[in-house]
Parts: structure tokens; sequence; C-alpha cells
């Protein structure tokens, strides 16, 4: 029987398939742990007669009612942008499927980053899902 100290060298390529095998589980973990969102969606919002309307899809069976968050971006250009007064918060319960939701705010043709968050309604609200969608007024 060999002595500890007498073993051969651990290989290279051993400790580099190891360490890339921990990296790649801790990756998994992390994806599963922050995929809560995963049943809801937001559409690019469409803007239409001083209304700023986004349609959420919620795939759960449970409604749920949330808060709705829109900051309004303004791109003066690519490295510099304004934004449209403060943030506008609504409250929204989400059934299975759509639901509209509206935002009246007046906007100035251009081109608008538009930063949609949706929380938990309750005093500790948590985040469950946030989207960045651009839009182009004429």
């Amino acid at each position: 029987m060999k002595d500890f100290l007498e073993r051969d060298p651990i290989n290279p390529r051993t400790i580099l398939i190891g360490g890339l095998t921990i990296l790649l589980a801790g990756l998994i973990i992390i994806l599963l742990l922050f995929s809560g969102g995963g049943g809801i969606d937001a559409d690019t919002p469409v803007y239409d007669e001083g209304v700023l309307k986004t349609t959420i899809s919620y795939t759960k069976d449970t409604p749920q009612e949330v808060w709705v968050q829109y900051n309004i971006f303004r791109q003066n250009s690519i490295f510099s942008s304004t934004q449209i007064e403060d943030t506008f918060t609504f409250t929204e319960t989400l059934r299975k499927g759509n639901t509209l939701s509206e935002c009246p705010v007046e906007l100035e043709p251009g081109e608008y980053k538009i930063f949609i968050y949706i929380s938990t309604y309750e005093e500790n609200a948590k985040r469950l899902a946030g989207f960045i969608r651009t839009i182009q007024i004429a």
C-alpha cells in the first residue's frame, strides 16, 4: 500500500473537469432559485391616445394581486436618457391568461425605454418579474 506522500500527483485534467462540474451545478442551482417569475410575461407596450397599454400574461391557476411599476425614459441619444416624471405604480389582479395594464401618460414622438416591474402586493413586496421594452412613437 502506498503512503500518502508517495501517491501520484493529481492530474490537472481531473481538477479542470471537477471545477467545471461544480461551476455548472452552481449555475443550475442559481437558475432554479431565480426562476420564480417564470409564470409572468409582458408584451411590448403600445401607446394609444395618451395611454401606455401593456398585456401581461400569467400562467398560474391562482389569481395574484400585484403592483405593476413603470419607469419610462426618453432616449435622447445612445448614451443619454431622461426619465419621464416619477415612477407610475398600479395595482392589478393577475388571473390565468392575459391582463391589460394601462398607464396614462403624455409622451412626445421619439424612442422610449420602458422598465416594467411586477411585485407582490404586500407590505414587504417581492419582485416577481422585471422587463425592459423599447418603443418608438411617431
